[in-house]
């Protein structure tokens, strides 16, 4: 036979009532509102879409290259940069990570 523990008792009556409360209504917005402009006309890729030409060093490590000179180096067995040579953006770094992760 089951027993019920004391704490058991003393937490099933919140929980109850946490169910039992109604759910936030929609947020007041108070003062004044901004517009945000977004221009839809972007000419050419993202530089943050950009594929990054992938090599293999005999050691395991990964090398990551783009466009603009970056180079990042990844570990052999994970995700993580050893160093990075050239004009890197944080943006490269999230890339290279991001490629790194899925092999």
């Amino acid at each position: 036979m089951m027993t019920i523990r004391p704490i058991a008792l003393l937490i099933l009556p919140l929980l109850l009532a946490a169910c039992e409360t109604a759910p936030p209504g929609p947020p007041t917005v108070v003062g004044a509102t901004t517009t945000l402009s977004v221009s839809p006309q972007q000419t050419g890729p993202r530089p943050m879409d950009e594929v990054p030409q992938q090599s293999l060093m005999p050691n395991g490590e990964r090398v990551y290259g783009f466009a603009s000179g970056c180079r990042i180096v990844i570990a052999p067995r994970r995700a993580v940069v050893q160093s990075e040579a050239g004009a890197c953006e944080l943006y490269h770094r999230d890339i290279a990570l991001l490629y790194a992760s899925g092999d």
